[in-house]
């Protein structure tokens, strides 16, 4: 009850409640704050007080009473203040936002489609959706966002910051990022839309006489076990055995799907995940029913893998039923509970870590790969690309080889989203002026001689990511 009236402080402060006590103090004395002499007084009264049945907690329960009553903003501000003090996982819906929530935990929502991860306050994409609205425009996995239109997202807490990414369908909303190899933020122009998120895709790689079926999940939703399941009689129709599961950049979603997954590969009474309460009287265990497999399975993680993937993971690895190949998990192991309350309201807190089958608790420590393996990056090759002539401006609705060329460069930027062509077009301009913010040029989306210049010098100095991860998953087979 003590660390709850310690909340209650910046509910005095910003209900301009005065509390006016008569003390002397010493010139060197620490002047007590709000909290400290309402526990005082607390504390006072239930000790000293003539009448029986003065208790401390009871005095704490009469000020809340007292201060939120039926104001809806001061109780708002308590819920906040509450759930926040819980962890970064922790948080409180109003109606508005737990719409917005709920409409985000299934496969078609409203806004720009990019999966994010909190990480010390940082709003990382984790992956765009593909072909969403963010995707088009050029936002790339490991993105920091920092703004959205003019607001600083970096002084807001993760809840709203993402309510400001969002909005209506048909919207435009500027998106400030922090990008890798970039000294300056890029902004991009994203049109919100209605997204339908593709959460499972399969791909057929062949090695030689070998064939591998890459599995890509992209994150833990509603109804991606029963997409799995129906990729695996692809897989099965195809004769296939190995495969591969590719989890890199997924952020998690629903816990009861990854344990679906994992019972697609696991013996029946194979241990795949244990929630572990406070209360051991809480405590739940996850069993695989299924039959073993023959599958040849590979595990492709790294740091942007979080919470459902993580479980997903070492159900498999530490069952036997799959080797991990990547870099070590983002470590978010635990379970939060999702309740809605009488007034259209929601929160959200942690009540659990889930445990690996052997029984770690791999929260904020990760997963580490049976192969570990960092994606290298490799220089470009310069001789598809000419030194630009410096001899003509380019704009919307010129024409050249140039500016195909200039189309491919922004492209390998990851600033180009589109055809390429010979032609001028707003894509290009779009690219150009989020390449000119990047470089602190006048951005005004024409490819006169200086931005040619630095275009190229830019491409000369830059590398492209090369996939060792996906290579040593294939080499096992």
């Amino acid at each position: 009850m003590r660390n709850f009236a310690k909340k209650l402080t910046a509910i005095f402060v910003l209900s301009a409640v005065t509390l006016s006590c008569i003390c002397v103090f010493a010139e060197d004395q620490k002047v007590p704050t709000y909290t400290e002499i309402i526990e005082s007084t607390a504390e006072n009264i239930s000790v000293f007080g003539r009448y029986d049945g003065l208790f401390e907690d009871d005095l704490y329960v009469k000020v809340i009473e007292t201060i939120v009553g039926n104001d809806h903003e001061l109780y708002e501000k308590a819920m906040r203040a509450m759930l926040e003090s819980v962890d970064e996982n922790s948080a409180y819906y109003d109606q508005e936002e737990a719409k917005a929530l709920m409409e985000d935990l299934g496969e078609e929502i409203v806004g720009i489609g990019v999966n994010i991860l909190s990480d010390n306050g940082n709003l990382i994409v984790s992956s765009p959706i593909p072909g969403s609205p963010a995707e088009k425009a050029g936002i790339k996995s490991g993105d920091i966002i920092i703004g959205a239109d003019n607001v600083d997202l970096r002084t807001v807490e993760f809840e709203n910051a993402v309510n400001y990414i969002r909005g209506q369908e048909g919207t435009t909303v500027k998106i400030k990022v922090v990008r890798s190899g970039f000294s300056e933020p890029i902004v991009f122009s994203v049109v919100r839309e209605t997204v339908v998120a593709l959460v499972t895709d399969l791909e057929i790689l062949e090695e030689g006489d070998t064939k591998i079926a890459k599995i890509s999940v992209y994150s833990f939703s509603e109804s991606v076990a029963q997409q799995f399941e129906e990729i695996l009689k692809r897989v099965d129709e195809n004769g296939i055995k190995n495969i591969i599961i590719d989890l890199r950049n997924n952020g998690g979603g629903y816990l009861d799907q990854a344990i679906a997954i994992a019972d697609m590969f696991l013996e029946d009474g194979k241990l795949i995940t244990t929630e572990d309460h406070k209360l051991d009287l809480l405590d739940k265990v996850y069993t695989a029913t299924g039959e073993a497999t023959d599958y040849n399975v590979a595990v492709l993680i790294n740091g942007m893998s979080a919470s459902a993937s993580e479980v997903l993971t070492a159900a498999l690895k530490e069952n036997g039923a799959a080797r991990v190949v990547g870099e070590q998990s983002f470590g978010k192991g635990t379970v939060q509970s999702l309740q809605s309350l009488s007034d259209g309201a929601m929160i959200k807190y942690t009540v659990a870590y889930y445990l690996t089958p052997l029984g770690n608790n791999i929260h904020e420590k990760g997963i580490v790969p049976d192969v570990r393996v960092r994606n290298s990056s490799k220089p470009v090759d310069m001789s598809k690309y000419d030194m630009f002539k410096l001899s003509k401006v380019y704009k919307v609705g010129d024409k050249g080889e140039e500016v195909k060329m200039a189309k491919e460069m922004l492209d390998l930027l990851g600033l180009f989203v589109g055809e390429i062509n010979d032609i001028y077009d707003e894509n290009l301009k779009i690219a150009v002026n989020n390449f000119q913010q990047a470089k602190k040029l006048f951005p005004y989306g024409v490819l006169d001689i200086t931005t040619q210049m630095n275009l190229y010098d830019t491409i000369k100095t830059a590398e492209v990511e090369v996939d060792d991860q996906l290579a040593a998953a294939i080499r096992g087979f």
